[in-house]
Formats: structure tokens, sequence, C-alpha cells
């Protein structure tokens, strides 16, 4: 039997579960929209933590070549630190004062997470005495190899320049 337009019009058995169904809806629709904003928000912290691994490549590679050359070679580099992230060379994460036995270490922290690599380079601030941390923005960046008799290595030190002096 065909219903007729006035018993669509009039009959409400379905409208009882109506509710449900909106409630249900909204409920899947905020799971979705948590879970799509928990990626994006994953997606760009990867993405800053790739862009500044881009940038901190150049200091090191910089470094690792005045290393095997020897002591004598300056080099002046301009990086840009993205938002959020921190750099560490020289260093390892939770390690306090291990410098000079982590020279060859450094590590990229971008809010909780911190990546960590290795190279053949020895890394140093300009005094000698510890590891060298970069916040986030531009830099522009004094590498200079120099031997140290004390540890018996040339060592890379990493400063900051601003107006010819050391920052």
């Amino acid at each position: 039997m065909k219903p007729s337009l006035t018993s669509l019009i009039t009959d409400e058995t379905a409208a009882d579960a109506l509710p449900m169904r909106f409630t249900v809806a909204a409920i899947l629709i905020a799971i979705i929209g948590i879970l799509i904003a928990s990626s994006v928000l994953d997606l760009m912290s990867t993405a800053r933590t790739h862009e500044a691994q881009t940038e901190i490549s150049k200091v090191v590679s910089n470094a690792e070549q005045m290393s095997v050359r020897g002591a004598g070679s300056v080099v002046t580099l301009d990086i840009d630190i993205p938002n959020d992230v921190t750099v560490v060379l020289g260093a390892l994460p939770e390690d306090g004062d291990a410098w000079p036995r982590d020279i060859g270490n450094y590590y990229l922290q971008s809010g909780s997470e911190r990546k960590v690599y290795e190279t053949e380079a020895a890394f140093s601030n300009f005094e000698m005495d510890g590891a060298v941390e970069l916040s986030e923005g531009p830099h522009r960046l004094t590498l200079e190899s120099v031997y140290n008799s004390n540890h018996g290595r040339v060592f890379v030190l990493v400063y900051e320049t601003k107006d010819d002096r050391v920052v």
C-alpha cells in the first residue's frame, strides 16, 4: 500500500528517534573535528622541526668541514630558527653539565619533542666552556675552528655576532 500525502504529514512514528540521531551525529562530528585538529597540530610541529633541521644542517655541514681542515677557519652564516623550536649544539637533553663529553651531539626541541643528532664536529660556545643554545628567530652566527690543547682536538666555536660584537 502506497502512503498518502496526509499520512506522511501526520505520521510521527519516526520522530521519537530523531533527537538520538542528532546527538549521535553531533558526537561523531566532534570526534572527527578533534582528530583533524590533532593531526594538523602534529603536521605543523613536524614541519617546524624539518625547517629547523634544514637551517641547522647549514651550521653542521660547515662545522664538519672546518673540523676536518683544522684550526684557523672562520665562517659567518645567517639562519632562521622557526617558532617554538630550540637548537642546542654540543649537548644532549637532560644531561646537565656533561660538556665536553657531549661536544659531538646536538638536538632540536619543538614543544615537548626532542630529536638528537650526532656529528663529527666538536661544538663549543665562545668561552670554550659549554654548549650553544639557539632560540627561535633569525641569527647571524660565526663559526670559528680553534685547536684546544687541553682536550687535544679542534673545536668549532659557535657564537652570535651583532654589530661586529659577540653576543
